[in-house]
């Protein structure tokens, strides 16, 4: 059986966590991503041991991709994009502002080449503010987010990390979850939209119910800070740790 995203092909200029996932669900679903790398490739290909640059970490963010190495920075690599971006409904880069443009492949040009396309840019901190040139990694956007601080040791004060990329992951989800509400809107309207995800809006988006409802109303707003960190529901037995919640009266008699 066709995936749902059968037909749809997407060229994939992202590189590390975010981007590669968010593309990579499309590919599981039935797209046709199109990885369109340097020559010395994603550097995920070189944080670990693997055949022909091929690894764990590189294979869990980049399955049932094409790959393609070409030299953005000729005059013939960008023109063999080029050439694709007129077969493609979707292209996404995860650049710092600014640099797209300078490459040649802003939104102006990628949309003359392809009217309809759906032009995708994923940033760390968005385009503007003190912080948009900077690099972004997720311990740092944990940290920005207020998810460690959401974690910090209820003792102690001390933030703590998830020690999973939570923000990668969240961003991946939320870009491809945008890109195919957009490739949704193009099929009703004919027209591409320009989406635009950033780590740290899709991580205070994804924790503002535990860290910010203090500023959800108008008028009634209090320091987030003022409130008492949640339990962390895990208890020590006498062989191992478990852990147990009831959130309703029945759920706790039930317990």
């Amino acid at each position: 059986m066709p995936g749902a995203m059968e037909g749809v092909r997407v060229l994939d200029l992202t590189t590390m966590v975010a981007g590669p996932v968010a593309t990579m669900m499309l590919a599981d679903q039935g797209a046709e991503v199109i990885k369109v790398e340097s020559p010395h490739g994603d550097l995920m290909r070189h944080f670990s041991r693997g055949r022909n640059g091929m690894n764990a970490a590189f294979l869990s963010c980049n399955r049932n991709k094409r790959s393609l190495a070409v030299d953005l920075k000729s005059a013939d690599g960008l023109e063999i994009l080029k050439r694709l971006i007129a077969t493609a409904q979707v292209f996404v880069h995860n650049f710092r502002p600014g640099i797209a443009e300078r490459m040649g492949l802003g939104e102006e040009i990628v949309r003359a080449i392809r009217r309809d396309i759906v032009y995708v840019s994923i940033t760390g901190y968005g385009t503007k503010g003190p912080y948009a040139n900077q690099r972004a990694y997720d311990p740092v956007i944990q940290a920005m987010s207020g998810l460690a601080d959401i974690q910090r040791d209820r003792d102690t004060g001390r933030p703590r990390m998830v020690r999973t990329i939570i923000a990668d992951y969240t961003t991946a989800l939320t870009a491809a979850q945008a890109i195919t509400a957009a490739l949704f809107a193009r099929e009703r309207t004919g027209g591409g939209q320009h989406v635009r995800i950033s780590m740290l809006d899709a991580m205070i988006s994804y924790l503002w119910p535990e860290a910010m409802p203090s500023l959800t109303f108008v008028g009634d707003e209090t320091d987030p800070s003022d409130g008492e960190v949640g339990p962390d529901l895990v208890f020590a037995t006498q062989d191992r740790y478990i852990t147990a919640a009831a959130l309703s009266d029945d759920e706790w008699a039930g317990m």
